[in-house]
């Protein structure tokens, strides 16, 4: 045994046998997912900002009213989860919740003045992420990549 392996030290990812990991799309997807929230994490650092807020907010701007249900359907996300992701940006007043007309118990949102200004303040760093994040790839496979992913998630539209 050498003294690595009795160290207690973990080898080096490079040294794993990964046996079929590394041809499985659901394994590889997952990677690059992680790769995604962590450019994103560096991009915007310093903006109390999720993935999964920003995708929030733009839904949102794009959609003034859409409702609880609509937005956890649209992001794939139980209503649940998307209620914690929320929490925040509702506190801080960057949407702003409203009834939905004839159902109050339904939830409808829209960004709020400030929560307007400050995403599309900061909207426009997600082009950086999505460049560090495609930076080993020309454009052609880039976009090839997004094609296959939007017909993998049956979401054809761009």
């Amino acid at each position: 045994m050498s003294a690595r392996a009795g160290s207690g030290e973990v080898p080096p990812s490079a040294s794993l046998d990964y046996g079929l990991l590394n041809e499985l799309v659901g394994h590889l997807l997952r990677h690059a997912f992680l790769r995604g929230h962590q450019v994103f994490g560096d991009v915007f650092a310093g903006e109390a900002l999720t993935p999964l807020q920003f995708m929030v907010l733009e839904l949102v701007d794009r959609n003034p009213g859409i409702t609880h249900r609509d937005v956890a359907a649209a992001m794939s996300s139980a209503p649940s989860v998307l209620t914690t992701a929320l929490k925040p940006l509702v506190t801080t007043r960057m949407l702003e919740q409203v009834r939905v007309a004839g159902d109050g118990r339904r939830v409808a949102y829209r960004l709020s003045r400030e929560g307007r200004e400050r995403f599309r303040a900061v909207r426009p760093r997600i082009a950086e992420a999505e460049r560090r994040l495609l930076g080993d790839l020309d454009e052609v496979e880039a976009e090839a990549l997004r094609g296959f992913l939007r017909r993998i998630t049956g979401r054809f539209s761009g």
